[in-house]
């Protein structure tokens, strides 16, 4: 039987930190880094599938792994200086990690450097050939999540423009837990998910029956709108009557509040930083058009960027309940998922936040 630390769920909810006691956090407990912001689906949930999106980014690119390297050597130079290690490393952003062709030396380089308790690749498993199956299992990942769009062949092709069917992906990931478990391996924990949204309803069953025994874990996650860029409905593809409320969610693990207010501060800025792929550092993973842009790796060390004025400042924004002035932050609600929470914090020592 696995070991129940593996379950992705728990491994995010059951934290080990108190963020009273240890913010601020002398380096990140995750890291995102963007392998490519090329897809080969076009999703309509998806900012990929926007007209504008190749502008908006500043190209279509696979991050250049000399670029890679650095970063990750930032980190490690973090980790011998704090004596901690990320407790995510995320492989994944706006595109299909599994296209880059250096993905799985980007995995054994920051093996190899120690760095990450966890190392979380996200893919939509068009990509995930038998060759790649064989590969990850010995890559040293420890949680691939599968996402997964549609059952029906006909729905899953318009909302993704793709004509790889529910099917194939379904053998892909039925391919590698069969692969896995015959080698005696526990790497990678299989994390399949489908958003659960109107246009979704009837399909979700058929997704958790048929991936139940395949992936290890099989979960329904809520619809998000990314940042809400310029007003695109994104969510509208999957919910377009809007009957779920975002804001209704207000963190997994909310404290109960005496006065019962809702969540106001994002805690991200304060505990993680993405890495585009063309190493713009940027606050979250649902900034995809770089609103919150706070260093660019290539110019200075992760180091100086955590511990730097445009964080401090971005950090402040947010604190002092002025989102409303980052072209990203404004229509965001997905900060209402966070397992955290740090309203109260703030209210009795925003000065030690900032220091």
């Amino acid at each position: 039987m696995k070991d129940r630390a593996l379950n992705f769920l728990s491994k995010n909810a059951n934290r080990t930190f108190d963020l009273e006691r240890d913010l601020p956090l002398p380096m990140p407990l995750g890291l995102c880094i963007e392998p490519t912001n090329r897809c080969n689906m076009s999703c309509k949930f998806c900012p990929v599938h926007l007209d504008e999106f190749e502008g908006v980014v500043g190209g279509l690119r696979f991050m250049a792994f000399d670029l890679y390297e650095k970063i990750v050597r930032d980190v490690q130079e973090m980790c011998r200086a704090t004596g901690r290690k990320l407790v995510n490393l995320n492989l994944y952003g706006d595109g299909e990690p599994l296209l880059h062709k250096q993905l799985l030396e980007m995995i054994r380089l920051a093996i190899d450097l120690q760095i990450a308790e966890n190392i979380v690749v996200t893919t939509n498993a068009s990509a995930l050939t038998a060759y790649m199956a064989e590969r990850l299992i010995v890559s040293g990942t420890t949680h691939l999540r599968v996402s997964i769009y549609g059952m029906e062949s006909a729905f899953h092709k318009q909302l993704t423009g793709s004509n790889v069917t529910p099917q194939r992906i379904f053998d892909n990931v039925k391919y590698l837990r069969k692969l896995r478990d015959a080698s005696g391996a526990t790497y990678p924990w299989i994390y399949a998910k489908m958003i659960g949204a109107s246009e979704t309803r009837g399909q979700l069953e058929l997704f958790k029956q048929k991936y139940t025994g395949v992936a290890d874990e099989v979960n329904v996650e809520n619809p998000i709108n990314w940042s809400g860029y310029a007003g695109h409905d994104l969510i509208g593809a999957l919910d377009p009557s809007h009957e779920f409320n975002q804001s209704s969610l207000q963190g997994w693990h909310r404290k109960a509040r005496v006065n019962n207010a809702e969540k106001k501060i994002c805690t991200t800025p304060f505990l993680s930083l993405n890495v585009k792929s063309d190493g713009k550092v940027v606050i979250c993973i649902v900034d995809w058009s770089k609103g919150t842009i706070v260093g660019d790796i290539g110019e200075e060390s992760l180091a100086a960027i955590w511990k730097g004025s445009r964080l401090r400042d971005f950090r402040r924004m947010h604190i002092e309940q002025r989102r409303y002035e980052n072209s990203s932050c404004q229509n965001c609600n997905v900060f209402y998922n966070s397992p955290d929470n740090i309203d109260e914090i703030a209210e009795k020592d925003a000065a030690r936040l900032l220091s």
